[in-house]
């Protein structure tokens, strides 16, 4: 008697199971198809989304316009160059940290240094952008890379540190004490021991702190200089203003030119995700 109703709720469960992953690839995919079918079309005909999605007036201007008039192999250059260089900094600086925290003996120190590290974060990234201008001005890096860097690394700092003490802290203490016992010291055992253990997540939050970087905005607006904006700065020139409309068409083709190298990095670097997987579930 209950078989049916079981086959019945095991249908409706898997029907709802799909009908969700179809929603949420609609709402991942839509906003980007938009974007790029959007870049294609003439500024005249965002009238309405039938007329974006239409088979008519296709035209490569807006990217002849955003490539040429915007700039944007000068901004791509500042936008890596920042985005880079933050992540290079982040790592080096917040991998050997949190792995000292985790081995910390003292649980009050651990969690004296972690809030003190996250707390951080509390404050609103508006509130941290006037200080750090006119601290940037009195030191003579305002306007420069280097003032924009400083900025990012405020801003990923305790948020790569958060995620990797998690990694850190799954690691077996035996498997030190081992190395320990072998004869490596503190550094091998981190460099030989830990870190490859935890290159999966390494790899995850470089793709991380990569996207966080160069997708920032409000830092780069405040703190860069005219010859030292990032992308995402780049295109507000195309918004326009009282008495110049925006280019909606190049706004659109400078937004699709924008994610691809971002897309691409997070690609290839997800084979190194996969692969550090299996390799550490095979040594498991």
């Amino acid at each position: 008697m209950s078989t049916p109703n079981y086959k019945l709720r095991k249908k409706v469960s898997l029907g709802a199971r799909y009908a969700a992953l179809v929603f949420w690839f609609l709402v991942c995919t839509v906003p980007i198809a938009t974007l790029v079918m959007a870049s294609l079309k003439p500024t005249a005909l965002f009238q309405t989304i039938p007329q974006i999605f239409s088979l008519q007036g296709f035209t490569l201007e807006n990217y002849h316009l955003a490539i040429r008039a915007g700039n944007f192999m000068f901004y791509l250059r500042n936008s890596m160059i920042i985005s880079l260089s933050a992540l290079v900094v982040v790592l080096v600086v917040c991998t050997p940290m949190s792995y000292g925290i985790t081995r910390l003996a003292s649980v009050r120190q651990k969690n004296i240094l972690v809030f003190s590290v996250l707390s951080t974060r509390f404050l609103p990234y508006v509130v941290l952008a006037m200080p750090m201008y006119l601290f940037f001005r009195e030191i003579g890096i305002s306007g420069t890379l280097v003032g924009v860097i400083m900025a990012h690394l405020a801003m990923q700092m305790p948020l790569i540190v958060w995620l990797m003490l998690g990694f850190f802290s799954g690691i077996p203490i035996e498997v030190e004490e081992s190395a320990v016992i072998d004869g490596c010291t503190p550094f091998q055992t981190f460099w030989k021991i830990a870190l490859p253990m935890v290159l999966p997540g390494l790899n995850a939050a470089a793709i991380l702190a990569l996207i966080i970087s160069y997708n920032e905005f409000l830092f780069a607006f405040f703190l860069a200089g005219r010859h030292t904006q990032p992308l995402t700065v780049g295109i507000t020139r195309f918004v326009g203003g009282v008495d110049v409309g925006a280019q909606y068409g190049v706004v659109a083709a400078y937004g699709s030119l924008i994610i691809v190298p971002i897309v691409i990095f997070a690609l290839v670097v997800n084979r190194y995700i996969v692969s550090g997987m299996t390799q550490g579930a095979v040594k498991g």
